[in-house]
């Protein structure tokens, strides 16, 4: 955009309004038009700036922390941060479960937090906290912008905030904070700015006021790694007599389609994470359920893989990151696109930090990938073929009886049904854990598009991020989420009244916290229930009239099926948003899990027989 008569952001009644619309201004040329604003005095000059401007979209949150959760949301959709802005004191601080979760994945996100004056820090003044350093080292880059003065140039203001987007969005990409002071008079009233400085201003930028573009252009740096590394990965795969590519956490669409035309172009078996994106699709070359075939592991003890490529971040599967730990392959290769050390296993022999797809597309060139298809490919696609079975017929029995739903069918009818094209949410404990290892692979094209919080791996703010999520898709979301989430985040229910793109909420509502009842400590039932299962006694039905949205609570895997097809149709049609409650027990939950899994280790011992 050229800047026009309508919109010229040095027309301000104060300098601290000219501030915050160059801050806005330039923040909108880099790309940057959604803010997530909460309520509050001292931020009033940013918020009047983004208020005023054309071509910014705001959503408003009451709660600190659910705006910083639905930023996270839609950055982990679009790539591109959203801002935030708040006032000074605690609402600083309820950003920082997000900021933390943003660190460990690295998600872009633009702090913009307000604070008083520095005169009024450490003085006991109302609403003044120490904020500069409030998010030590989880966010990338920190700045204390002084208060708006005519002695400091206006392009001051216009660099720092190219600066800041630059290293929100450089690899490693994250939180940064950038902690603006302002004096009085906070609201846009008269108090002209000298005739000085107003000079200064329009000359100075008068080229930039002229153009669309920011006053700093970043130019966007790809790492790819050498021609050498390349090529001493691609002897590697070459060379290897049984190698496997283990494909983790993926951040974009293009790091999952730079995979799959791998899983197309090499004869190599490929295990993939739920959070990858490709685990819902039927790839060719992938065992997609290794983590059931990990259960009698030792049809692959005198085949396990000499060669593991790594490619994204961690895994949800426990049980696949001990056997890689375990299996001492002679080169584990990891290609991530951050510098972080992941590693728990401490087998890595070498480390690429690089733009995955562009490492790809030059692998494809240094890599043949014809292999014949090794003793483990042959074993292990045997019995992922033959886990499949049994899950299709475990779902196609329980569906066709009008079985009570339960954890694990839930899991399965989501993945049959979930249309092409819209996105799927997956709270930490049980949900993200049963999409993992019991979703059906879907046959027809098209994609899914996967978000999770496994940087942290924490319960809160989910909610929110799947709102985030949601409004970065621009398409419905289904939230796969358990009771003790969602209480966490039950206020964020109302962030879906004002959601541009609806969200299906399934509810797994098994009383209290379903993942400990799998752990050692459940043994110790006289202070088990009261510490670790959490009992809440409670059902969403409330809830959902609290926030306004639709409520259903099936009985039946049937009746499941159609309330859910039904939601869908609503959310794509009439933008509704739907709660589903699934009630289940925890008790009878792990003797679920633990029934389908003894059924499929002895049909795995037979086919071994």
């Amino acid at each position: 955009m050229k800047t026009t008569s309508s919109h010229n952001p040095t027309d301000a009644p104060n300098i601290n309004i000219l501030w915050a619309n160059l801050i806005v201004e330039e923040c909108v040329r880099n790309g940057v038009k959604l803010f997530c604003v909460s309520p509050g005095s001292r931020s009033t000059p940013l918020v009047v700036a983004l208020a005023r401007h054309p071509e910014v979209e705001t959503v408003v949150c009451v709660d600190e922390r659910a705006a910083a959760f639905y930023a996270l949301g839609y950055a982990r959709a679009k790539r591109i941060p959203a801002g935030l802005v708040c006032t000074s004191g605690t609402a600083v601080a309820n950003y920082l479960p997000a900021i933390v979760e943003a660190a460990q994945d690295a998600v872009p996100m633009l702090v913009l937090t307000a604070d008083r004056p520095p005169e009024l820090r450490e003085t006991g003044a109302n609403q003044t906290i120490p904020q500069p350093d409030i998010f030590g080292d989880f966010v990338r880059w920190k700045f204390d912008i002084p208060c708006p003065d005519e002695a400091i140039a206006p392009a001051f203001v216009l660099t720092t905030i190219d600066h800041t987007v630059f290293r929100t969005l450089n690899a490693p990409a994250g939180a940064v904070h950038l902690n603006c002071m302002f004096r009085e008079p906070l609201a846009p009233l008269e108090q002209p700015i000298s005739e000085q400085y107003s000079a200064r201003v329009q000359e100075s930028l008068r080229k930039w006021l002229q153009t669309s573009r920011t006053w700093t252009q970043y130019a966007k740096s790809i790492t790819a790694p050498s021609l050498n590394t390349i090529q001493n990965i691609g002897y590697i795969l070459d060379g290897a007599k049984f190698p496997l590519l283990a494909v983790g956490r993926l951040s974009t669409r293009e790091e999952a389609d730079a995979v799959m035309q791998c899983a197309y172009m090499w004869r190599v078996p490929i295990v993939a994470d739920i959070a990858s994106g490709l685990r819902l699709h039927d790839l060719p070359n992938t065992i997609t359920y290794f983590d059931y075939v990990l259960m009698n592991a030792s049809q692959l003890d005198a085949i396990t893989p000499d060669a593991v490529l790594h490619i994204g971040g961690s895994f949800v599967s426990k049980r696949l990151t001990q056997w890689l730990g375990s299996i001492r392959p002679d080169d584990y290769i990891i290609l991530e696109d951050t510098p972080f050390r992941h590693d728990p296993n401490h087998r890595v022999t070498m480390r690429v930090q690089c733009d995955i797809p562009s490492a790809l597309k030059m692998l494809y060139k240094g890599a043949t990938g014809l292999h014949a298809e090794s003793l483990f490919a042959v074993t292990a696609f045997q019995l992922s073929s033959r886990i499949e079975e049994e899950l299709k017929s475990y779902y196609e029995k329980a569906y066709s009886s009008d079985a009570a739903v339960n954890e694990i069918t839930a899991a399965m009818l989501v993945s049959q049904n979930i249309p092409n094209g819209t996105g799927l949410f997956l709270s930490n404990s049980m949900p993200v854990r049963d999409m993992d290892m019991c979703a059906l692979t879907r046959r027809e094209s098209g994609t899914i598009t996967i978000g999770t919080n496994r940087g942290a791996s924490g319960i809160d703010g989910v909610v929110a991020t799947a709102c985030g999520f949601a409004r970065g898709l621009r398409t419905p979301v289904t939230l796969m989420i358990g009771d003790l989430a969602l209480i966490h985040d039950l206020n964020s229910l109302l962030l879906t009244a004002q959601n541009l793109a609806p969200l299906v909420i399934v509810a797994i509502n098994n009383n209290g916290g379903g993942i400990f009842s799998f752990l050692p400590i459940s043994a110790q039932t006289g202070i088990f229930e009261k510490f670790w299962g959490t009992p809440q006694n409670t059902d969403f039905h409330a809830a959902a009239e609290f926030a306004g949205i639709v409520y259903h609570s099936p009985k039946t895997l049937q009746e499941f099926g159609n309330t859910y097809n039904d939601a869908l149709t609503r959310a794509m049609k009439n933008n509704t948003s739907t709660l589903i409650e699934i009630k289940t027990n925890r008790a009878e939950n792990v003797d679920e899990h633990t029934r389908l899994q003894s059924l499929i280790i002895s049909r795995l011992q037979e086919l071994q027989s």
